[in-house]
């Protein structure tokens, strides 16, 4: 009989996954290990045969993946609870940029012979593709900010009140001057199907707290990094409007709002109490210690991935999952204090 990935595994001391992972080049493994698992290939004559099994399944073991990008650690959580189940099972997957034209994306969907499709998008992108006619073409699982019922397996966080838990504690702790730092496509037009908007708005509202428009700093949709956080709060800091907190509807703007607010002798939270969304890793390590809120990233792409898979073995009923988030807080929230005495004379 010949010998299979798991004989591999076994002898080089590994997991079934390690072995994947060098073979198909994809995710890290020491040098140590990989040097270990190809001795065990070499040892044991080890051939995958791609083709026999193709031919055999009717499968490529190849899934296509669309995301707005690597660049925000966001997203590179996700892809990793996705390619732990995709190695885990005998898949490997090609990353695709959502910056493409719709018809471009589909294109390399249909002609790349891909046996599923996994997209990780938020709500300002869901307009760009016609789920319900891709899915008669190929299986699919959607991630998104905006739980749809609709035929398409999807999962969703909770965002709306994620946001909610984030503004009734800055509220309970004395704050209503609370800025709102995030992104839209048109401004305040483009932001009212934001769930994080909507929840900032709408907690705000129940408290009987006013929305003051000069609090709401809007950028331009996908820009939503330190540097954007940065400069909106500069140039909310140089119009002199009194405030006393920041949600930033990430954690790399809630940073670069933090970075502002140091650079112009306010304290954090002594002074300015920030906010941020999704626990990025940086966000336990900066000085303080972010309050935000835990997005579960590696675990939304091992579910995606598992949806997909169910399809591919044949369960095509239509799955909804949802996950509600949880709110961590750290260091970067404080009582405020009374009006006048956060601010430097």
């Amino acid at each position: 009989m010949a010998p299979t990935r798991h004989d591999v595994a076994k002898l080089a001391g590994v997991s079934p996954t390690t072995v994947s992972r060098v073979l198909n080049n994809n995710g890290y493994v020491s040098e140590e290990v990989r040097e270990r698992v190809l001795m065990a290939i070499k040892e044991l004559k080890y051939v995958p045969n791609r083709i026999a099994r193709s031919l055999r399944t009717q499968r490529v073991g190849q899934i296509a993946c669309i995301t707005h990008g690597l660049i925000n650690s966001f997203y590179a959580e996700i892809v990793q609870g996705i390619e732990e189940v995709a190695i885990e099972n005998g898949y490997t997957f090609s990353i695709y940029s959502s910056s493409l034209e719709k018809e471009k994306l589909l294109q390399l969907v249909y002609d790349g012979f891909y046996d599923g499709l996994i997209i990780l998008t938020e709500s300002e992108f869901n307009d760009l593709i016609d789920f319900e006619q891709v899915i008669k073409n190929i299986p699919i699982s959607v991630y998104w900010d905006l739980g749809y019922k609709t035929t398409v397996p999807n999962v969703s966080v909770n965002l709306y009140n994620a946001m909610t838990k984030v503004i009734d504690y800055l509220i309970q702790n004395g704050h209503e001057e609370i800025v709102y730092l995030g992104y839209a496509r048109d401004g305040i037009d483009g932001v009212k199907e934001n769930p994080r908007f909507n929840g900032y708005i709408d907690t705000l509202t129940s408290q009987g707290i006013q929305i003051n428009s000069e609090y709401l700093l809007f950028v331009p949709n996908w820009q939503d990094t330190l540097t954007s956080g940065y400069n909106k709060t500069v140039e909310l800091l140089n119009r002199n409007i009194p405030f006393t907190a920041i949600a930033a509807c990430n954690d790399l703007m809630a940073i670069g709002a933090i970075r502002a607010l140091t650079e112009n002798g306010y304290r954090v939270p002594e002074d300015i109490s920030v906010t941020g969304f999704d626990d990025l890793e940086i966000a336990r390590m900066i000085n303080p210690a972010l309050t935000t809120i835990q997005v579960p990233k590696k675990q939304t792409g091992r579910t995606l991935m598992e949806l997909l898979l169910q399809q591919l073995n044949g369960n095509t009923e239509p799955k909804s999952i949802e996950y509600i988030p949880k709110l961590l807080v750290r260091e970067s929230v404080k009582k405020r204090r009374k009006f006048g005495e956060n601010y430097k004379n």
